[in-house]
């Protein structure tokens, strides 16, 4: 209380007479009283006693013995956010939304595209380990498995640990985009395994692998940070999804990379940006039975949602009845058990993808050589018995994943 005593009366003690020193009059008191409002009162918060000040002071210490204890968990002196230690599992905006935009890097981050067919890796992703094997799972499949999205990847551990790979940045593509070195990679994935020690993500940077904790073998689906700094050495970056120690499958689903200014980790899945386009077919003068009338070479993976057809001149007698297929490896292959069909003496008709799922699926593709879901191709299979369709325009709609990292790919 010294402050108080630097603004209160002046006491004196008497002689031991009883008739001197200080005189406690009203004047004396009343100089006392406001000496101490001075200090403790506040006419804002009139209610509010220095008691309750302490008490509110001592519960925001919690379990530690002083609040600035407390507050260092996460500030720094000069009152900043900490972004390390406890903190480093959440983001500013800033921080969050700085680099890249905040964009998820991973295309195909919802297994959405198996272009080489269900039991083959997803569209973008490379397969290892001896005797590994890997399926499709989710909505309207045998096994619905599956957290984000209609589907999921299972991949079987048999002999050797196995691992499914995506590589985002490698080689050329890497040293133009080296402005991420020193950066953090912060990833995450929805992964389900009923082993303990089992089932892990990694980001690789051709220098070293850091992991994520192993899933805790639960039997239901976890989600699994983690985070990289990129190598100052690193020549590529990837992210690995393992099934380590012990025979038996795991799945994953969901994927999530973002690159970001400090060390801060993921607590959900982000959805990968895609953009839902059209590929352009016309056919002028009237129409007649052939194969590959027509054709597209994709640019990026995407996979095709519906068709919708237009002629100009109605058939008559028969319908008309197109047909569109991709590249399978060897010819090209419908994506429809029922074509699609403009009834006679319509000029309209679409229908969406019923049949083999992967021939839904296209790839980005450049060079000499065509790869599984490479192209896309248009077919007529029937015209009309009567007045033959003319001036035929077929519009197939598709969703293309897009990467905030394509200003550095090669092709």
């Amino acid at each position: 209380m010294a402050g108080i005593r630097n603004t209160a009366p002046v006491v004196v003690n008497d002689t031991g007479t009883g008739r001197d020193g200080t005189r406690g009059d009203e004047v004396w008191y009343d100089a006392l009283l406001d000496a101490i409002d001075d200090w403790v009162y506040d006419a804002g918060n009139p209610t509010v006693q220095p008691n309750d000040i302490t008490a509110e002071v001592i519960t925001a210490r919690g379990s530690v013995a002083t609040l600035d204890t407390r507050l260092d968990v996460s500030l720094n002196e000069d009152g900043t956010l900490k972004t390390t230690g406890v903190l480093a599992s959440y983001a500013t905006v800033n921080q969050l939304l700085g680099g890249i935009g905040g964009k998820n890097l991973i295309t195909n981050d919802d297994f959405l595209l198996w272009a080489a067919g269900d039991t083959s890796a997803p569209t973008g992703d490379t397969l290892a380990g001896v005797g590994a094997s890997i399926a499709r799972t989710g909505t309207g499949l045998g096994d619905t498995t599956r957290k984000v999205g209609d589907f999921a990847a299972k991949i079987t551990r048999a002999a050797a640990d196995a691992s499914l790979t995506r590589s985002l940045l490698s080689g050329t593509p890497f040293t133009r985009a080296n402005w991420i070195i020193n950066l953090y990679a912060a990833g995450g994935m929805w992964v389900k395994s009923s082993i303990a020690n089992h089932a892990r993500i990694g980001i690789y940077d051709g220098i070293g692998t850091t992991y994520s904790s192993y899933h805790t073998g639960g039997g239901t689906f976890e989600f699994l940070p983690v985070t990289r700094q990129i190598n100052a050495a690193a020549d590529r970056l990837e992210l690995i999804q393992q099934v380590n120690n012990a025979a038996g499958a795991a799945y994953f689903s969901g994927r999530t990379l973002f690159l970001i200014d400090s060390n801060l980790s993921l607590p959900r899945h982000v959805p990968c940006d895609v953009i839902y386009g059209t590929f352009h077919f016309a056919s002028s003068g009237s129409i007649a039975p052939a194969t590959n009338v027509a054709r597209v070479t994709p640019s990026r993976p995407g996979i095709i949602k519906d068709v919708q057809m237009h002629l100009k001149t109605a058939p008559t007698g028969d319908d008309a009845i197109i047909d569109v297929n991709t590249w399978d490896g060897a010819s090209q292959t419908s994506m429809f058990s029922a074509r699609p069909t403009i009834l006679q003496t319509a000029n309209d008709g679409g229908a969406q993808p019923d049949d083999t799922y992967a021939q839904r699926c296209f790839v980005g593709w450049s060079g000499t050589s065509i790869v599984t879901g490479g192209r896309i191709t248009l077919d007529i299979d029937q015209k009309g018995s009567g007045t033959a369709g003319a001036d035929l325009t077929v519009e197939v709609r598709a969703l293309k994943y897009q990467s905030p990292l394509e200003h550095y790919l090669s092709t």
